[in-house]
């Protein structure tokens, strides 16, 4: 069949799109509303926030998107990106799933790691009530309904009531000169006292002109159940990316998300943390790493509904070259959230005079029976700290290495996922030197470094801290 790229992002692509994917008529009819969000909406709804909007936007109509899939050789694709002992894995290239290695024990349990479309086929019921209730809503922002709509690939993981999984699953996305924007939802549904640790990463084989890679990841964490989720970027430097995430914790529950940015030219990060159960606990953390011209845009929302609620968002970025951030938070506990206990920060570090940091962090807070706090905070580096290591021999390079990789530890020590903790520190140092470090298991971390550096345990309470708001 031949396929037709389109000129356009309109409601002929959107019906293109999912007829290509052998749709049924209540998804389409899903896209066709998300779509005429997208073309009804600003790039910024949030009036504190409109003002850096055309700092961070990004021009979407030079981008392309093919119906259909391409076909791809998985073995010279993923040639070395891969060593052969990688296993609970979903390799996906470009727009296109390639491969999905799920180990006997695992699926006996009954646990799913698939593509969103197969999952579709084997319970259509499921995902229509998983879609139909999205945690990422096409009203709330401009480019979730953009990938509510256009999506041309997925990820469906499922892991059954009382199942626990003590190694983690994986995601590798591979882009290499993509003939279409890459447009991707994963939907993560961890049931009743059920753990689960899933890895996404997003790697570019090498140069591949404009590229567009757009997401959208909902984790549903449910009674007692306990996710761990992480995501490594390290796209090239001509890729736009743009995430949404939303996770939802209800009674009991626990989700920690671990976001380590790396790559791409633009990045557009939004990502809400819905407590909505009593009792349920949710734990972010962002590392990003900045140089030459990169834009990162990043807003992290903590939702306190149920009742005796913790969560806490910590984000810590480095700035080089004329690079830009800017960090977005909010805290909103309602009414009816009382005991809940809330903490925000974002802080940053900027190494040279032509990069920009901004942070703005606010509260919303309807109940006086809470805990909540934010801070933050954008400095040079501490000419007094680099002095005290170059006079014990360092050079110069290697002492500034040092405080950057100290300034990102207190972030990275409290990440709960040994590989992803292992894994960031190795890349943030490959990327200080110019080089493009992925992912690696641990026997080749320690033949590349020589060490491991042990997890630090956290002592201190963040929250017998000074509060805003107590």
């Amino acid at each position: 069949m031949t396929q037709t790229t389109m000129s356009s992002f309109d409601e002929d692509l959107v019906r293109a799109i999912s007829s290509s994917l052998n749709e049924p008529e209540w998804l389409e009819k899903a896209r066709r509303e998300a779509f005429r969000e997208f073309v009804s909406s600003p790039p910024e709804k949030n009036p504190l926030y409109t003002k850096y909007a055309s700092t961070f936007d990004f021009p979407i109509e030079p981008f392309r998107m093919v119906p259909g899939r391409s076909e791809v050789d998985f073995r010279s694709y993923f040639k070395g990106f891969l060593t052969g002992n990688e296993s609970d894995i979903m390799l996906q290239a470009n727009e296109t799933q390639v491969h999905v290695d799920l180990s006997k024990d695992i699926a006996s349990k009954g646990v799913k790691l698939m593509s969103f479309h197969d999952a579709l086929h084997e319970d259509e019921a499921l995902l229509r009530k998983l879609v139909e209730q999205r945690l990422v809503k096409s009203e709330a922002d401009k480019y979730a309904a953009f990938v509510n709509a256009f999506f041309n690939s997925g990820t469906f993981i499922h892991v059954p009531k009382g199942v626990v999984l003590e190694r983690p699953l994986r995601r590798m996305l591979l882009l290499d000169s993509p003939r279409t924007a890459v447009v991707d939802q994963t939907l993560v549904y961890a049931e009743e006292q059920s753990k689960l640790i899933f890895l996404e990463e997003l790697y570019s084989k090498g140069p591949a002109g404009p590229a567009l890679v757009a997401s959208t990841s909902e984790i549903r964490s449910g009674t007692g159940a306990h996710v761990d989720f992480s995501s490594i970027q390290l796209l090239d430097d001509q890729t736009t990316h743009v995430s949404n995430r939303a996770i939802e914790t209800v009674n009991d529950s626990k989700a920690t998300v671990s976001s380590l940015v790396l790559g791409s030219s633009v990045s557009r990060s939004r990502m809400n943390f819905l407590l909505n159960g009593r009792g349920c606990f949710a734990e972010g953390y962002e590392i990003f790493f900045t140089d030459a011209n990169q834009r990162y845009d990043f807003e992290t929302n903590l939702v306190h509904v149920g009742q005796d609620t913790t969560g806490s968002v910590h984000a810590r970025g480095v700035l080089k070259g004329e690079s830009q951030s800017i960090f977005k938070g909010m805290i909103k506990i309602t009414n009816a959230a009382r005991n809940s206990r809330s903490y925000l920060a974002h802080h940053a570090m900027i190494l040279d005079r032509t990069a920009k940091s901004n942070a703005v962090p606010s509260l919303d807070i309807d109940n006086n029976e809470v805990k909540a706090t934010h801070s933050a905070s954008v400095a040079q580096i501490d000419e007094e700290q680099l002095f005290y290591m170059m006079a014990r021999g360092l050079p110069q390079d290697e002492a500034k290495k040092m405080v950057v990789l100290g300034f990102f530890e207190p972030v990275l020590s409290r990440i709960p996922i040994e590989q992803t903790r292992e894994g960031a520190r190795f890349m943030i140092e490959g990327k200080w030197q110019g080089a493009k470090r992925r992912l690696v298991d641990r026997e080749t971390l320690l033949a590349a470094t020589g060490e491991i550096t042990p997890e630090v345990k956290q002592t201190e309470d963040i929250f017998e801290r000074h509060y805003k708001y107590r």
